[in-house]
């Protein structure tokens, strides 16, 4: 058999599984928490029922066309509208615009996934042990981990969607000697389209934008160079645009998750806390609570206006630098669950499934029971190492006796390795709720790191033993 047929095999297998979860009923998705109305509002349509029956304990699956639930101080900017865009319009042509069904953005997303596999697929064919490569591929990409938010308004799909394509032109950007203008333009073109897919991702352009420095290196003299160097900026000015557009509605809700339902319950004295933030510490009576729990603070408009003025990102980041006891504290509480792929608040069935509030698909889930019982207990080792690999990834890149192709591969291990870094720590410390939604990149970059080093490893293993035999 062929490769290409092989190849033709393993995307039609995933195909089947990914289908066979998101419209085979019972239809697996991701009940929405509350976030949907960001994708909702601006297409024109509410959920039916409109309020909150469904929230975090069933799958809405009817949309219906009703532009007064629009609510644009909770919007946000999303690469996810061009997805959102398509669904709408196909339901459109093939249903008429007054409603759609959840399973059309579940079509949209599985048809671009396996758009994203197949290219993977392809750019992987020449590995020794591109067989071992694909099953991981497999496993880990069709876990419902992963699926379930494909029938879902959440902006995690294109997250996951552009990383994929950007993954697949970085891997042939390495098994190429010399790079075209099409590689590097495309490879631009996916790293701002994944940085613009939610907010949280603004801070990869800063590994992103290193990536590129180096690219623009890599075809010096040629007209790639002007290309690279054009995307540098466009990722620069992409990753500002995303941190500047969060509204100041969710940027007051999460500022406040951090304070007070993350620094203060893990504070031996609130007060001192508080004033340290710049923040009334008579405000330590409102510890624990969320921007919608009964008694917020968020109803006292002066608290919200301190937080506004004295309080940002920047400001939480240097009141842990300061206190590296207290990072470390909050480091601890939020291991446990950082490693798991599975949304503590979301149900994956609709109501007319019969199952009960809140319930989980199981069907193809071992991955998923992977990441909790096998990585999780060692939780710290993994993340110690994404950490500090790009270090040692740079100081063999800088060894003179490297092949070129060694250092390529290398690079992109410390690319993946960054980025990982940043979308736990941006995670982890930008806001105190909703723990596993907001660590789905996170993960995603781990399991693609562990499959690289996996795939990596067993690569030099095969060449050794090639050796051997010549």
């Amino acid at each position: 058999m062929s490769r290409t047929l092989q190849l033709c095999v393993v995307l039609a297998l995933a195909g089947t599984i990914v289908a066979w979860q998101l419209f085979v009923p019972p239809i697996v998705g991701l009940a929405d928490q509350g976030d949907f109305a960001r994708v909702l509002g601006p297409l024109g349509y509410a959920p039916v029922p409109k309020g909150p029956e469904h929230q975090y304990g069933y799958v809405t699956r009817t949309f219906v066309k009703d532009p007064s639930y629009r609510e644009p101080r909770w919007e946000q900017t999303s690469s996810e509208f061009i997805f959102a865009t398509v669904a709408v319009t196909l339901n459109r042509v093939l249903r008429g615009p007054g409603k759609f069904d959840i399973t059309v953005f579940g079509f949209t997303h599985a048809v671009l996934f396996l758009l994203a596999l197949g290219r993977l697929l392809y750019v992987t064919r020449g590995l020794a042990i591109y067989w071992s490569a694909w099953a991981l591929m497999l496993l880990v990409l069709t876990d419902v981990g992963y699926v379930a938010y494909w029938n879902s308004l959440y902006t995690e799909p294109a997250s996951c969607l552009w990383f994929l394509f950007l993954l697949a032109e970085s891997i042939d950007l390495c098994g190429s000697e010399q790079i075209s203008m099409g590689q590097v333009l495309r490879w631009n073109i996916f790293a701002v389209l994944w940085i613009m897919a939610k907010t949280q991702n603004a801070a990869l352009c800063i590994p992103l934008a290193a990536y590129d420095l180096r690219m623009v290196w890599r075809t010096l003299g040629r007209g790639g160079s002007y290309v690279a160097l054009a995307g540098v900026v466009a990722i620069c000015v992409a990753g500002g645009v995303m941190y500047r557009s969060l509204l100041p509605a969710p940027r007051v809700s999460v500022l406040y998750d951090m304070v007070f339902f993350g620094i203060l319950p893990e504070s031996e004295d609130a007060r001192s806390d508080l004033k340290a933030l710049g923040l009334d510490p008579n405000y330590a009576r409102y510890s624990g609570t969320l921007p919608w729990s009964p008694g917020t603070g968020v109803a006292d408009g002066a608290l919200v206006n301190a937080l506004q003025a004295n309080v940002s990102s920047f400001s939480l980041m240097e009141f842990y630098l300061r206190r590296p006891a207290r990072l470390w504290r909050h480091l601890q509480t939020r291991l446990p669950t950082a490693f798991s792929l599975r949304p503590e608040f979301c149900g994956n069935f609709d109501r007319s499934a019969g199952r009960p509030k809140g319930a989980r698909s199981n069907a193809i889930a071992l991955w998923s029971r992977f990441h909790e019982h096998c990585l999780s207990p060692i939780a710290l080792l993994l993340l110690s190492a994404l950490v500090l690999f790009p270090a040692g990834g740079i100081v063999f890149v800088l060894r003179h006796d490297s092949t070129a192709s060694d250092r390529r591969w290398v690079e992109l291990g410390i690319l993946l390795a960054a980025c990982g870094s940043t979308a736990f720590f941006v995670s982890a410390f930008g806001d105190a709720y909703d723990n596993v939604k907001h660590q789905f990149l996170f993960n995603l970059l781990l399991d693609t790191c562990l499959v690289f080093w996996f795939v990596a490893r067993s690569e030099e293993h095969t060449s050794e033993l090639q050796s051997l035999r010549h």
